[in-house]
This record gives C-alpha cells, structure tokens and sequence, in this order.
C-alpha cells in the first residue's frame, strides 16, 4: 500500500468574477502590505542614512499585520487557497474522502468560533481597561474587535464550505 503525496493546485480566481466583499478585503490587503513596506523602507533609510527612525514605526507595523493577516483570511478561506497537504487520498474511497472533508471543514470552523469569541473577549478586557500601545498610545481594544470581525467573516465562508460539503455528501 503506498500513500500519495499531493498538493492542491492553485488556480488564480479572475479578477472580475470576485465579489465586492473580496475586492475590498484584498485591496485592504494591498494597502497594508504597502503601508508596512513604506514604513519599513523609510525607517531604514532615516536610521542609516541621517540617524533618525520614523519614531513608532515598530508599533505601527505590530498595528498593521493583523489586518494583513485576517484581511486575507476569509478570501483564502472561501477560494480554497490554503496550503493543504492530502497524504491519504489515494488510500481512501470518495465517500470516505468526502466524508473526511466535511469533518476537516467542521473542525475548521469549530476552531474559528474559537478564535473569534476569544478575540471578542480580548477585545473587551481592553476596551474595559483601557489599554493602549506603549509608545503610540493608540487603543488596543478596536484592533481585537476587528480582527474578531475580520474572523466573523471567515467563519461564516467556512460554512459555506460546510454547506457545499454536505450537498456533495
């Protein structure tokens, strides 16, 4: 018996069939992306070149990444494009692999309630204690809402997943 090792292909999803929710998360995206590799390059070249960093630039790029990273989450998780590894497929019958897909896609959203409602809860020990940044001052607590959002949004495209799952079923 020998197992196969394979990797899902990555198609790219055509710019005009992506719905506007996905075109604004993924322009958000960009935006960060850009602002963290603008923040970086001009605090480089002000620490080398005149000796003087963009002051907060740390804290703003620790502000920045979650949005980068829970902006794309719920594009990701709708288009399929996660890094998925099927070691087993080629052992196992379609109903079986069917039937391990949709208990992968219930899992994933089980574990993304998680993450969502402690994120909620992070978001109101903060907002309760009004906790800020170290240097900037700015409030943590939006920040754990949003990203508690952002999460909302792919949880609700793993259900879809869910959904598509059981029909197949």
């Amino acid at each position: 018996m020998t197992a196969v090792l394979g990797v899902t292909r990555v198609t790219a999803v055509p710019e005009g069939s992506r719905s506007l929710l996905d075109r604004i998360l993924l322009g958000l995206a960009s935006v960060v992306m850009f602002l963290m590799m603008a923040l970086t390059f001009v605090d480089v070249l002000g620490r080398y070149l005149v000796r003087s960093p963009v002051p907060g630039t740390f804290e703003m790029i620790q502000f920045l990444l979650p949005w980068l990273v829970f902006a794309v989450l719920p594009v990701i998780t709708k288009d399929e494009t996660h890094i998925t590894v099927s070691v087993l497929d080629g052992v196992f019958s379609e109903r079986v692999r069917r039937i391990q897909s949709l208990a992968i896609q219930a899992f994933s959203a089980a574990v993304i309630v998680l993450v969502c409602v402690a994120l909620w809860r992070q978001g109101s020990v903060l907002s309760a204690g009004r906790y800020v940044s170290g240097y900037m001052a700015w409030p943590l607590a939006p920040m754990a809402y949003a990203m508690s959002t952002l999460c909302f949004l792919t949880l609700l495209a793993q259900l879809a997943k869910i959904r598509m799952a059981w029909r197949k079923r």
